[in-house]
């Protein structure tokens, strides 16, 4: 347990979005974490030695848990100011009060899954009409001075053009993964390391703890 690097914790596997290259669509059950839960595993986190990165989220669309930022309050209270606070997000459920908000929880960052230049291919491949939104709120975090991160998943879906574009106007493109296969083929051939099954950890909103959260 001293080695390990990143906690992650499933607050709530609910998501608002559609996204093609996500296997959110197989799941068969789905909740909340209880509070109680919640924060015992994040008292338990502020005793290990080598943490420095606390994502609290992993199926789901973290804003819809209604507690989030209250939960956020509270893992910024116990855990060391070290520890990096990453949330990765679909922004559908973004607002000004949430985003002052975000603005006042130090070292934090926040990632936001955009993945189109146009509302169109965000309709098409994540299922969200809101494309505007979603950019407007990012424009806000900006002025805000919240540390904010857009992302794209390169999946077959979205065409090389768009995301050489994306790309060029200064967001991130990450290679889709094969969630096991469940979503894509597996592809990769030959012998493979991965660090997280040594120092990452994800616990699911059920208390469950997963291997990988892929």
């Amino acid at each position: 347990m001293n080695s390990l690097i990143c906690l992650e914790i499933e607050t709530t596997n609910l998501c608002n979005g559609h996204c093609v290259f996500c296997p959110h669509s197989r799941l068969t059950e789905f909740g909340t974490m209880v509070d109680e839960l919640y924060q015992r595993i994040v008292r338990q986190a502020a005793e290990l030695p080598d943490l420095q990165f606390f994502i609290p989220m992993l199926t789901g669309e973290p804003f819809c848990d209604k507690n989030f930022m209250g939960r956020l309050r509270f893992a910024r209270e116990i855990l060391p100011p070290s520890v990096k606070f990453l949330i990765y997000t679909n922004g559908s459920l973004l607002t000004e009060e949430i985003i002052r908000g975000l603005g006042k929880i130090p070292n934090l960052e926040i990632h936001v899954s955009l993945n189109a230049t146009t509302p169109d291919t965000r309709k098409r491949v994540m299922g969200l009409d809101d494309y505007h939104h979603v950019v407007r709120a990012i424009k806000y975090m900006e002025e805000a001075g919240v540390s904010c991160q857009i992302s794209m998943v390169g999946c077959p879906e979205i065409s090389s053009e768009e995301a050489r574009d994306f790309f060029k106007a200064g967001g991130t493109v990450i290679q889709y993964q094969s969630w096991c296969g469940e979503q894509y083929p597996y592809m990769r051939q030959g012998s493979t390391s991965c660090m997280r099954a040594k120092s990452y950890m994800t616990v699911r909103y059920d208390g469950r703890v997963n291997l990988c959260c892929l």
